[in-house]
């Protein structure tokens, strides 16, 4: 017997914490690293520094070549916030 399962209770079981991360990932592989990293800002200010979204972020502005500018974002991403 198959299960059937809704996309959309799902969607609205997961936390806000994994929807950021998902958003995050999504939008690493779509382009939107400058983006993402904004998004980054704020789940950090919400859930604390994450090494797994910092490897993401990192991942990601290789990958693409990105400017300047977001790597200078990101570098401000990366400094300790005590």
């Amino acid at each position: 017997m198959q299960w059937r399962i809704s996309a959309v209770a799902h969607r609205r079981r997961m936390c806000r914490r994994q929807r950021q991360f998902n958003e995050l990932r999504d939008l690493c592989c779509t382009g939107g690293v400058v983006r993402a990293i904004d998004l980054a800002f704020e789940h950090f200010a919400h859930y604390g520094r994450d090494e797994q979204i910092i490897d993401l972020l990192a991942r990601a502005i290789e990958d693409a070549g990105e400017a300047r500018r977001a790597r200078e974002r990101f570098a401000e991403l990366c400094v300790p916030h005590d």
